[in-house]
């Protein structure tokens, strides 16, 4: 039950935090809410999506952290989690991205948001080393999509 609600804290964090984004939509203002169906990552044309600067950056620095970070215990993953969500926080919070591009960044970022908050509430072991294993995967699936 705790996991659930977890995951519906973070399912709304994720929304809002994608919300707050200036840059949504290109016809559409950014206070708006999107009543869509979840959306699966797609290539652009067989090509893959071209974020801009702060993006790259702020994968970088989500990589960067997984890597050298140390993930030994709950209390090093949940800190690295804590991490990662701050990192998260200003990359969306500084994104700069317009147009399908940037449709696509979120529909990565609706998936990952929420597995990192998991990692930052993990409370055993097991879990918090799936969820890390699932952050990997993701930022792999990214580079399938991005460069």
């Amino acid at each position: 039950m705790r996991r659930l609600s977890l995951m519906m804290g973070a399912t709304m964090l994720a929304v809002l935090g994608l919300v707050a984004c200036g840059n949504s939509d290109d016809n559409q203002p950014a206070n708006e809410v999107h009543n869509h169906a979840p959306a699966t990552l797609t290539l652009d044309n067989g090509r893959k999506w071209q974020a801009d600067q702060h993006t790259r950056e702020g994968i970088l620095g989500i990589r960067q952290a997984l890597a050298d970070k140390p993930a030994e215990s709950l209390n090093d993953m949940s800190a690295l989690g804590q991490d990662l969500q701050q990192r998260v926080k200003r990359l969306v919070s500084g994104c700069t991205m317009t147009g399908a591009a940037h449709n696509q960044l979120h529909v990565f970022l609706e998936g990952f948001m929420p597995a990192v908050d998991s990692l930052a509430g993990a409370k055993d072991e097991a879990g918090a080393r799936e969820t890390l294993t699932e952050l990997h995967h993701m930022l792999e699936q990214y580079d399938d999509y991005f460069e």
